[in-house]
């Protein structure tokens, strides 16, 4: 829910940055989301103790509800990636960032990471795993089954990456997809439990009623009865014992004749038993009912019921006890009221219908007749009285024509308004008039929760033919835009729905990826999408080669110099949108050479160019020089190019001195060795300061390319020091530098952390040693 009001946000909140750029909206949900999951730990990491003490019930809740909200976090975090407002890109890194930190962590955090890696994999894993980051998911994976095998873990950790690998197995469908949730409705209840027409039987006192507990059939069990049974509404002349409570019988005129039928030990309910019990009752009932102040027999003796029995009873019972010989008996009314809550859930759970002809409400046949007033060989000729008369419920089937009308006011439904499109596209495109079109796209009135999908079709509509209709598709397109008809949010949506289903085209359409490249360029030149949307499609190397069609088709129709302004103004990442086996930058200046697109990157191929002119002359002068003949002046101040620069040098000392054939790079070098490397750096320190000198931001571009050749060695021990110590003693690069390398943040360069990690405590004595200097200059 909170997902779709985020959606629905970005679309209709108000924009505050320049044309072209996300919204702020999105901007600001995608900070907060990216800092709530890089701080995931920090919410349950004050109640971690480590001195034994268990933790109060307060903080004991206080950790769990921190625990929840950080799962609800990042289960929010998948939910927008599968509404598209994050990248497939970000949730990736997600992932990899928590397979990651697991390796590193201790147990406890470790277990937190998986399970947030659970969830965000049962939130969105199944929209990541398609065929172009299939590598991807197996990688992760193989990950998980391995930590599902650690016994180091929590077992309810290991078991929760066994159910997400299990979901991935059974296609990501859940075990229990059709789960029941809430309480179950009471008339679901009465009809799993109970027959339909059984009625409700008293609470049994002492094990003595039918059914109960005190042994014996009865009369009516006896009959196999039971189901028939239901109590009098109503006080007979038979007295108390025949409504079923077990109470002192006053007699009535159907007791002898029943005792004649099954024995003087009949008690109007236990006539089926034998023994001393029966002939007790029988006394009970005939000779000590009317001395209310005497003690009397009753169920073996176990029971004396006396005048004081009648406090455990209710009070309307108690009340009529003692008023037996004032009242009539059978105006007594043992039934609920009409008004009753408990008369209201009986007519609600089981209302009756008499279906007879007498048009009469009743109970149906055989039911409520009154067994213990009639003889047995005698069938029954009543019913039982009514709890409560009302008038027969009548369901009046409602009228079909009223349905149709209901169903006419919705309007057209999604099949029948794309049926309309597709019939309005084939019109449009043989006659080519806009304005008819729009005319027809009036008419439909189509509800905008369908235009994502008429756009869909549209676009599909011309997907197999030529580069003219695809134009003319767009063109409509454009002018939908310009009349309001569509907004360019559901434009990318249609377009991600095309791209989406490009793999499974693929064998009907062979050239589906060149096609639609074609119309990711031509709605960038009719401004209906940017270039950093088709990078966003396309990041983590998905549906490659899509984004470098378009750049083809771009340079084509827009010329190099436009294009070029265009790229650069966009600053995407070019790597990120390559497979990752081509994730290199020899790899992507061989992909960009094969399509003619160098020209975006002139100093890609220039490392490649660097290092084989230092092979062939190792000589730091001649090296500076053709550095100076080649390289275009303007591009000797890019940060490429002193990526590049110090990249080279970084390999080429490196190899030459500690990191040499046959060296451990978890080993400290031999001093000899590190000494050579310090006189290497030393011989090419004019180079590197003819392009560092006075350039601040280039220094700090140079300690990046440091930190990021150690991370691709697997930070050689003891090598990013030195190289520190080594340039602030040569004056290569400034103490500024380094302060403005450890306070900025950056996730182009990878490896910062575990850098700073390395060589914190000489930055702080290159801090204290600065303030040193400063007072000495004030003193």
């Amino acid at each position: 829910m909170y997902a779709q009001l985020c959606k629905r946000l970005t679309e209709e909140a108000p924009n505050f940055e320049p044309e072209g750029k996300p919204c702020t909206f999105r901007l600001l949900l995608l900070n907060k989301c990216r800092s709530e999951f890089e701080n995931r730990a920090q919410a349950t990491k004050f109640y971690e103790r480590n001195d034994g003490i268990p933790l109060t019930t307060d903080e004991e809740e206080k950790r769990q509800l921190a625990k929840r909200k950080m799962l609800g976090n990042i289960k929010f975090i998948g939910e927008l990636g599968k509404l598209g407002i994050l990248a497939e890109r970000v949730l990736h890194q997600c992932i990899q960032q928590l397979l990651l930190d697991s390796k590193k962590k201790i147990i406890t955090e470790a277990a937190e990471d998986l399970e947030c890696l659970s969830q965000i994999m049962c939130t969105c894993g199944r929209l990541l795993d398609y065929d172009m980051a299939r590598g991807l998911m197996d990688q992760y994976f193989t990950r998980m089954k391995v930590l599902a095998e650690n016994s180091e873990l929590p077992r309810r950790i290991r078991f929760m990456l066994r159910d997400v690998i299990e979901l991935r197995a059974n296609n990501w469908v859940p075990r229990k997809a059709t789960t029941v949730e809430g309480p179950m409705p009471m008339h679901q209840i009465r009809d799993d439990s109970d027959p339909p027409a059984r009625s409700y039987t008293p609470p049994s006192r002492g094990g003595d009623g039918v059914g109960r507990s005190g042994g014996g059939g009865g009369l009516v069990s006896s009959l196999g009865m039971t189901d028939y049974f239901r109590p009098p509404n109503k006080i007979r002349p038979g007295g108390f014992d025949e409504i079923g409570y077990g109470y002192p019988s006053v007699g009535g005129p159907n007791q002898s004749h029943i005792s004649q039928r099954y024995g003087n030990g009949y008690s109007g309910r236990d006539g089926g038993r034998d023994g001393h019990h029966n002939n007790n009752r029988g006394n009970f009932r005939g000779q000590n009912f009317q001395n209310h102040g005497k003690n009397y027999n009753h169920h073996n003796n176990h029971h004396n019921f006396n005048n004081n029995s009648v406090k455990e009873l209710g009070p309307r019972l108690k009340k009529l006890m003692n008023d037996a010989d004032n009242t009539n008996i059978e105006e007594v009314q043992l039934r609920p009221s009409a008004n009753s809550m408990l008369f209201k859930q009986t007519q609600t759970k089981q209302p009756m219908l008499n279906t007879r002809s007498s048009g009469v409400l009743g109970p149906p046949p055989g039911r409520g007749v009154n067994l213990l007033n009639e003889p047995i060989s005698n069938p029954p000729k009543a019913h039982a009285p009514l709890l409560h008369k009302e008038q027969p419920i009548l369901i009046k089937q409602a009228s079909q024509d009223k349905n149709k009308n209901a169903r006419k006011d919705k309007g057209p439904n999604k099949e029948e308004v794309l049926k309309k499109v597709q019939t309005m596209m084939e019109e449009y495109m043989k006659n080519a008039s806009v304005d008819e079109a729009l005319s027809a796209y009036r008419e439909h009135k189509i509800p905008d929760k369908f235009v994502t999908a008429v756009l869909h079709t549209i676009l599909n509509h011309a997907l197999d033919k030529s580069d003219k209709e695809r134009d003319q598709v767009l063109n409509f397109v454009a002018a939908l835009r310009k009349e309001n008809l569509m907004t360019l949010h559901q434009f990318h949506d249609s377009v991600k729905e095309v791209v989406s289903q490009m793999s499974d085209k693929e064998q009907e359409i062979p050239k589906i990826f060149s096609h639609v490249a074609n119309y990711a360029a031509r709605s960038i030149i009719l401004e209906l999408m940017t270039l950093s949307d088709v990078a966003e499609l396309t990041e983590g190397g998905s549906y490659y080669p899509l984004f470098m069609l378009t750049l083809q088709i771009l340079n084509k129709e827009m010329g190099k110099a436009e294009i070029t302004k265009l790229f650069n103004d966009s600053k995407i990442n070019l790597m990120s949108t390559l497979p990752d086996v081509d994730r290199t930058k020899e790899r992507m200046s061989e992909i960009l050479e094969e399509r003619g697109l160098t020209f975006l990157f002139p100093l890609l191929r220039i490392q490649s160019a660097l290092w084989k002119q230092i092979q062939a002359d190792p000589v730091p002068t001649q090296f500076y020089k053709w550095i100076k003949e080649t390289l275009d002046p303007a591009h000797q101040t890019d940060s490429g190019f002193i990526n590049a620069l110090m990249t080279v040098l970084l390999k080429y000392i490196s190899q030459e001195s500690t990191l040499g054939e046959g060296s451990d790079p978890n080993l400290v070098p031999d001093k000899a060795l590190q000494e050579k490397e310090k006189a290497l750096l030393e011989k090419y320190k004019l180079v590197l300061k003819a392009f560092l000198h006075n350039h601040l931001d280039l220094q700090v571009t140079a300690v990046y390319s440091l930190q990021v050749f150690c991370y691709s060695n697997n930070f050689p021990k003891g090598m990013l020091l030195r190289w520190f110590v080594n340039l602030y003693d040569l004056e290569v690069i400034e103490e500024e530098a380094f302060f403005k390398w450890k306070e900025d943040i950056s996730d182009d360069y990878p490896g910062k952390g575990k850098a700073l990690f390395q060589v914190n405590q000489w930055l702080m004595w290159l801090a204290e040693a600065e303030s040193e200097e400063e007072e000495d200059g004030d003193a």
